[in-house]
C-alpha cells in the first residue's frame, strides 16, 4: 500500500503535469517528489487550483507522480478529459471548426511545457512554432468570426492559460487591424505568448507578497528578465522579444520599464498590451459572467489614449464588441475546493 510519504522509488511513475487539466478531477492519487521522498499532494476526487499550476511553473516542475499500478488508467482518464473539454468547445463553435480546437489544445499543452521548463528548449520551441504557425494558417482560411475567439478563451487563470488568451486576442485585434501576413501573424503569437514569460519565472515567494518591496522590483523588471532568458534561445527572433520587452509600455509615456512612447513602441507590441489588460480584466472578473466582458470593453472604451494607440482602438473595440459585447459563456466555471 501506498503511504502519504515514500521512499520507495519503484512504486511510482511519472505522468507529465502539462497533460494534466488544471481544475479537473484527479482519477488517482497523485504524488510530489521532494529530495527521495514521495509526498502526497492531492487524492483522488480533488482538483489542482490555479495558484498551485503557477506555483510548479515558477519552481519548474514538470511531473508528478501517481502509483505505478494506477498509471496507465490515470493517463486515459487524463487523456479522455481533453477530449471532453474540445467536444465541449467543438459544441459552441460548430463542428467545422473542430481542426482548430483541436491544434488550440495542442499548443496549450506545449506552452505548459515551455513554462514549466527550467531552461527553454529549442527542440519544444520549433514544437510550438510549427503548431502556432498551423493554428493561424487555420484561422486565416476559415476567418472565423469573432464571437469564435471568445468560445475559445480560457477561464483558467494560470500564467500559461492567460498567455494563450492573450494570444488569441492579439490574433483577434491584428487581423483586424488589418495585419494579414502569415509571419507577422506568427510573430504577433509568439510574442504574446511569451509576453509573461519573465513574471512566470518569478519565485513563488516573491509572488505571494504582493505588498513587498522585492514583488514590485520584480514585476518591473520581468519584461526585460524574459528578454534575458528567451534570448539565449536562437528560435525566438527579435521581433518576439520587443513584443516581451515592451508589453507594459503605454502610449503616453507612463509605462515600465523603460517609459516609451507612441511610436517608439513597436506596432505589434501595441496590439498584444491591449490583449493583455482585456484579458486581465475577464480574468478579474470572471466569476461574474454578465460583467466580465462588459468590464474589459468599458476599460478600453475609457482609455482615450493613455495606455493605448488610439489610432488602433475603434478598430479593436469594434472587434471585440462584435466577438464578446453579448457573448456568455455556457460552460460552467469549476471552483476547486
Amino acid at each position: 500500500m501506498v503511504e502519504n510519504v515514500s521512499l520507495n522509488s519503484d512504486q511510482f511513475l511519472g505522468t507529465p503535469l502539462s497533460k494534466i487539466p488544471c481544475n479537473g478531477e484527479l482519477s488517482a492519487d497523485v504524488y510530489v517528489k521532494i529530495g527521495d521522498k514521495f509526498i502526497k499532494f492531492k487524492e483522488k476526487g480533488d482538483v489542482i487550483p490555479e495558484e498551485k499550476y503557477n506555483y510548479f511553473i515558477s519552481m519548474n516542475v514538470k511531473e508528478l507522480f501517481v502509483a505505478k499500478e494506477e498509471l496507465s488508467a490515470f493517463d486515459e482518464f487524463v487523456e479522455a478529459q481533453k477530449q471532453a473539454e474540445i467536444d465541449s468547445v467543438v459544441a459552441e463553435v460548430g463542428e467545422e471548426n473542430r481542426d482548430m480546437v483541436v491544434q488550440q489544445a495542442e499548443i496549450k499543452e506545449t506552452v505548459y511545457e515551455v513554462f514549466m521548463d527550467e531552461e527553454l528548449s529549442s527542440e519544444t520551441v520549433d514544437i510550438l512554432k510549427e503548431q502556432v504557425q498551423s493554428f493561424i494558417e487555420i484561422i486565416k482560411d476559415k476567418n472565423p468570426s469573432a464571437d469564435i475567439f471568445a468560445k475559445i478563451s480560457s477561464i483558467n487563470n494560470t500564467i500559461a492559460e492567460h498567455s494563450m488568451n492573450v494570444a488569441n486576442l492579439s490574433l483577434l485585434f491584428g487581423m483586424a487591424t488589418g495585419q494579414t501576413h502569415q509571419l507577422v501573424l506568427e510573430n504577433l503569437y509568439m510574442g504574446a505568448l511569451f509576453h509573461d514569460y519573465g513574471k512566470a519565472k518569478i519565485p513563488a515567494a516573491i509572488m505571494d507578497k504582493p505588498k513587498s518591496v522585492a514583488y514590485t522590483k520584480a514585476i518591473t523588471e520581468h519584461p526585460q528578465a524574459g528578454v534575458e532568458m528567451l534570448k539565449k534561445n536562437p528560435q525566438i527572433n527579435k521581433q518576439v522579444l520587443s513584443i516581451v520587452a515592451e508589453h507594459h509600455e503605454q502610449y503616453a509615456g507612463v509605462g515600465f520599464p523603460k517609459g516609451m512612447t507612441r511610436d517608439a513602441i513597436y506596432g505589434l507590441t501595441k496590439i498584444v498590451s491591449i490583449a493583455n489588460i482585456f484579458d486581465n480584466v475577464c480574468m478579474e472578473n470572471r466569476r461574474d459572467k454578465a460583467k466580465m466582458y462588459k468590464t474589459a470593453i468599458k476599460v478600453l472604451e475609457y482609455d482615450k489614449g493613455k495606455q493605448f494607440d488610439p489610432e488602433l482602438l475603434p478598430r479593436i473595440l469594434d472587434a471585440v464588441k462584435l466577438g464578446f459585447g453579448n457573448y456568455q459563456r455556457e460552460r460552467a466555471i469549476k471552483t476547486a475546493e
